[in-house]
């Protein structure tokens, strides 16, 4: 079950366990409370996005992909795009940090970042081969400023590759 609320505020019951409150529609309530009483429940929390932020990353994605055909002489696939995305992560200057991993850990890093660029292997004193990643924090952490230069970015790369600029809605 999918809902939206609010957070209001926590208190202490009277057994001096933290109660979370929040504020849902009214066509919750029933179902709410006929559902919840006395069971425990695994709750994921996401923070609601604005429409235009979902807009924006719908046109950021139309616009990789379109620049990603415009450079493939075959189909465009999701790693074309990735790499795309890469790209304008590193032109626009997007938030990241250096990390070494083992090679073995770079399929959990790729989990943890949104993006990873794999750089360089070298070897540790001890002789363990490690592999230098550039690990990008990705649009979904920016805010408005950075994701309106994330976009700008992939807005020039698309007019480099001739990409023809319409409407994605």
């Amino acid at each position: 079950m999918n809902l939206t609320a609010k957070y209001i505020r926590k208190q202490t019951n009277e057994e001096g366990n933290v109660e979370v409150v929040l504020e849902v529609g009214l066509q919750y309530v029933r179902l709410l409370e006929q559902m919840l009483k006395g069971a425990y429940y695994r709750i994921r929390l996401d923070e609601v996005k604005s429409k235009r932020s979902i807009e924006q990353n719908s046109y950021l994605w139309a616009l990789i992909h379109d620049i990603s055909e415009a450079r493939n002489t075959t189909r465009a696939t999701n790693q074309d795009d990735w790499e795309i995305y890469l790209e304008a992560l590193e032109r626009a200057q997007a938030k990241f940090e250096y990390i070494a991993v083992r090679e073995e850990a770079i399929p959990m890093l790729k989990q943890a970042f949104r993006a990873v660029k794999e750089l360089n292997t070298f070897t540790t004193e001890k002789g363990k081969d490690m592999v230098q990643c550039k690990v990008f924090y990705g649009s979904s952490k920016m805010d408005a400023k950075e994701m309106a230069k994330l976009l700008d970015t992939v807005i020039d790369m698309a007019q480099e590759e001739g990409v023809e600029m319409r409407y994605y809605g």
